[in-house]
């Protein structure tokens, strides 16, 4: 795959000097965020500069880093993808965000576009900003058609965005629940990869849907049992639950798959989907779903969940194309074949990895420590905040060189 090219950036960055940059940061945005990323976690702040496919340049140093974050799957097609670039570029030139009031012949695009992404499985999509937008939608979709009002999550390593109500299905956010006065919410958390205890919650009374990541993020993407997911599903129907997949994360190709759960037999009620939906470029988020819930949830005198920049009509074209190119079976091969070099490359490795496509997790017991080390080699990675693991997320566009430069640094660095 070819790397997308410099493209100019301003002659001058914001400040002139890092210092003065996090000053301001610190004085203006977050004072906790500038320590945390130089004292807790032992690696100064990267300032992005120039950006090309699977690096990025910090603007001060001059320094190239592998981003092996990739905004947590917002840059599944790399930073600056070339084609995005002009298809953003085109649209600015004739389109502004549109008015979320009326109908957007961009927005119909986009949506049968993810409709085709799911086999037609999933007709209808309503949009947000923000994954955290599209748990939501799916939330209140799920209530409203099934009249119930609890949900089941994942009580270890899970996260589903910092709105109020995904604060409530996240287990990661215990303490800012407690800390912004959230209440609970009859949230029924229960064990990853434990379909008994799923069932049994399923059981209860007064549950609209399940809310789960196909492999949690903040676990370091462990691998759930060939036919978890599956029962899950199956559970769900039989209780008159929906099944509501976060595919933040793993969809738009990270698992070598368009969505991951393609390779499991199964296909969810709704899928939750951003980050990467825009392409890195533009702000956007959908809750996917299937036709009878989308038709009940719509088909009232006013669309639900109007929102001014949800379905932005620049974002929905540069979303169209990002699908479109994801949906290349091409891509989702190469996709496969950088999946298999990483896990051919860290097969001996002295500690476990877990791994889903280009979703991987290297438990090196120093999460932190490890992310210090490859950032000052020249691997840019965010260690999970609750688990002793490293996620490790190469870019999706990558060459196959550059994924085995990659192995190489962090064997060297890592063992």
């Amino acid at each position: 795959m070819s790397s997308a090219p410099f493209l100019p950036v301003p002659a001058k960055p914001p400040y002139p000097t890092r210092e003065a940059a996090e000053e301001a940061y610190s004085r203006h945005v977050s004072a906790g965020h500038v320590s945390i990323l130089n004292s807790v976690l032992g690696f100064h702040n990267i300032h992005y500069g120039k950006r090309e496919n699977g690096r990025v340049q910090d603007v001060y140093s001059g320094r190239w880093y592998f981003d092996c974050h990739r905004g947590g799957s917002t840059f599944n097609l790399g930073h600056l993808h070339p084609e995005l670039v002009r298809v953003a570029k085109e649209a600015l030139d004739h389109v502004d965000a549109g008015s979320f009031s009326q109908v957007s012949g961009y927005r119909a695009m986009l949506a049968s576009k993810l409709a085709e992404s799911t086999g037609g499985a999933l007709t209808g999509s309503i949009f947000g900003c923000n994954g955290g937008d599209a748990i939501e939608i799916a939330a209140h979709a799920a209530r409203y058609f099934t009249g119930r009002h609890r949900f089941v999550a994942i009580e270890t390593g899970s996260f589903h965005g910092h709105n109020e109500f995904g604060l409530t299905v996240s287990a990661i956010s215990g303490a800012e629940r407690k800390h912004y006065g959230i209440a609970e919410n009859g949230t029924i958390f229960v064990p990853f990869n434990d379909l008994p205890a799923m069932r049994a919650a399923l059981a209860q009374e007064d549950v609209a849907g399940v809310i789960i990541e196909p492999t949690p993020a903040q676990s370091g993407f462990p691998t759930a049992d060939p036919d978890y997911l599956k029962g899950v599903k199956a559970a769900c129907e039989a209780t008159g639950t929906l099944f509501i997949l976060d595919e933040v994360q793993t969809g738009m190709g990270s698992c070598g798959t368009m969505w991951s759960y393609e390779s499991d037999g199964y296909t969810p009620d709704i899928i939750a989907s951003g980050k990467g939906l825009g392409g890195g470029m533009f702000a956007i988020s959908a809750a996917t779903m299937r036709e009878d819930v989308w038709r009940k949830f719509t088909g009232r005198d006013f669309a639900p969940h109007g929102s001014t920049y949800g379905g932005s009509e620049h974002a929905c074209i540069v979303a169209t194309r990002a699908l479109e190119l994801t949906l290349d079976p091409a891509f989702l091969a190469h996709v496969r074949r950088l999946a298999a070099l990483f896990a051919d490359g860290f097969a001996d490795a002295p500690y476990p990895v877990s791994q889903r496509g280009l979703c991987l997790g290297l438990w090196t017991g120093d999460s932190r420590g490890a992310s210090a080390a490859l950032s000052a080699a020249g691997v840019l990675t965010i260690p999970s905040g609750v688990a002793p693991v490293l996620p490790f997320r190469p870019v999706l566009t990558i060459s196959t060189d550059e994924a085995a430069e990659i192995i190489t640094i962090v064997r060297r660095t890592l063992g």
